[in-house]
């Protein structure tokens, strides 16, 4: 499963939809321009590259793009 944010700025990410801590539901999680916090035990990640600040294991970040109204994942 693949969580996609749009960014206040209007960007978007795509990162794995759930937590590698205990599967919490990272597509329900907080963001702001830079991370996503998982609902269930407040860890967070980098939107960007994945890594984890709080000392967890990195999430998987996928490429994502809008075309003509169209979100697509992948290169």
């Amino acid at each position: 499963m693949i969580a996609v944010f749009r960014l206040r700025d209007g960007s978007l990410r795509a990162v794995s939809a759930v937590c590698p801590h205990k599967g919490g539901p990272l597509a329900d999680g907080q963001i702001d321009n830079s991370i996503v916090v998982c609902p269930l035990h407040l860890f967070a990640w980098d939107l960007a590259t994945g890594c984890s600040q709080s000392g967890q294991a990195p999430i998987n970040v996928y490429p994502v793009r809008e075309d003509e109204g169209q979100i697509l994942l992948g290169e």
